[in-house]
């Protein structure tokens, strides 16, 4: 979640001028070089989006709510500032970008009985949710929160991730320690993100980690509160996280030939640690979306430069490859429509828990040579 901090005023329309990011990173530039993100379809997990306020007019933003959620304004204030700094037209780094927002239960939200169905599906876990947008295109997955919900069926949708090229990305988190175990970026593929400021130094609030890969301005931004219409100051790796996301999204319209392995491969290469090595704080570096949109990816190989990653981590490439092979439990399998077991555990025909198209002995694996 993010830090709230600075003085509230009226809620005057939130522009460009107010949100550091936008002049830190020059995005005037991209967007005069027709940089916007067109084409390109990004999906965020996260508070409900208010699509109303006037800083989103005109942006193209698709909400579904998976089943019945009482939202507290703290998490819709989350959502729709998530959403503002991604697409917002005035001030959003993707501004043509699609967005597909899915709303889950954050802090004190309220999940309601609709949100559990008779599998053990949750449709407010990230598993779910995350699954659901890959069914639906997403090509880049914003999630901003933190959570310690994180198990098989975690590893097997990064797995499909990975395996699809759908890249995943997640802010570390504001508790200024090591925080792997609460961060979706402790998995393999996934681009962790913490927070700098407009100086250039890793914020105090920013946690980190094994999982980080890069960093990114996280505050001040101004968002628009719903409850008290008023606008608040507001810092966080909630808000680091979209810009890389949109960042992402533009080199993805900029350099369309790539694939998105080489587009990480570019996120890694520009990183702006001066050794361009890695530490726990910042990763790679700081990104770079100027040399992002000035160096062409299509140099570096088509492999995922974050299936290792310090110390180790999972989904390994051997997972991934059990992923693709269709031999993974299809009851670790949740909200997947592209998955087909191809195992030889007869058990799984009548297996009531077991929701995937099943067709046994037919995996690759078993006519390689």
């Amino acid at each position: 979640m993010s830090i709230p901090a600075g003085p509230a005023h009226a809620a005057d329309t939130i522009t460009a001028a107010d949100q550091a990011y936008f002049g830190y990173y020059g995005l005037d530039r991209a967007r005069a070089k027709g940089y916007t993100g067109k084409g390109v379809t990004i999906a965020m997990i996260d508070g409900r989006v208010d699509t109303s306020v006037p800083e989103l007019a005109g942006a193209n933003i698709s909400v579904t709510i998976p089943c019945a959620i009482t939202a507290t304004s703290s998490t819709e204030n989350h959502g729709t500032g998530v959403a503002s700094i991604l697409v917002a037209p005035g001030y959003g780094v993707a501004p043509d970008a699609t967005l597909l927002a899915y709303q889950t239960s954050l802090g004190k939200d309220v999940a309601g009985n609709d949100c559990a169905d008779n599998n053990s599906n949750v449709r407010t876990r990230y598993s779910w949710l995350f699954n659901q947008a890959m069914n639906d295109g997403a090509q880049i997955i914003n999630l901003s929160a933190t959570s310690h919900a994180f198990d098989d069926q975690t590893k097997w949708t990064v797995a499909r991730a990975i395996s699809q090229q759908v890249i995943l990305v997640n802010g570390a988190g504001n508790e200024s320690k090591s925080d792997d175990d609460a961060s979706l970026s402790k998995w393999s593929g996934v681009v962790g993100v913490s927070a700098i400021g407009a100086d250039d130094n890793r914020q105090d609030y920013s946690s980190w980690g094994q999982g980080v890969v890069t960093a990114s301005i996280g505050g001040p931004v101004l968002l628009r509160n719903l409850e008290t219409g008023v606008n608040e100051t507001g810092y966080g790796t909630s808000f680091a996280a979209p810009v890389v996301t949109g960042v992402l999204a533009l080199a993805k319209q900029r350099w369309p030939e790539a694939t998105s392995n080489q587009l990480l491969q570019l996120l890694v290469k520009t990183g702006l640690n001066p050794d361009h090595g890695w530490n726990q704080y910042t990763g790679f570096g700081a990104i770079d979306p100027g040399a992002i949109l000035n160096t062409d990816p299509s140099q570096f190989p088509d492999e995922n430069p974050l299936m290792e990653k310090q110390g180790g981590s999972s989904p390994t490439p051997e997972e991934v490859q059990q992923y693709v092979d269709g031999v993974v439990d299809p009851t670790d399998i949740v909200n997947d429509n592209s998955y087909t077991y191809r195992g030889l555990d007869e058990s799984r025909l009548g297996d009531g828990l077991n929701t995937s198209p099943t067709h046994l002995g037919t995996s690759p694996r078993y006519h390689r040579k």
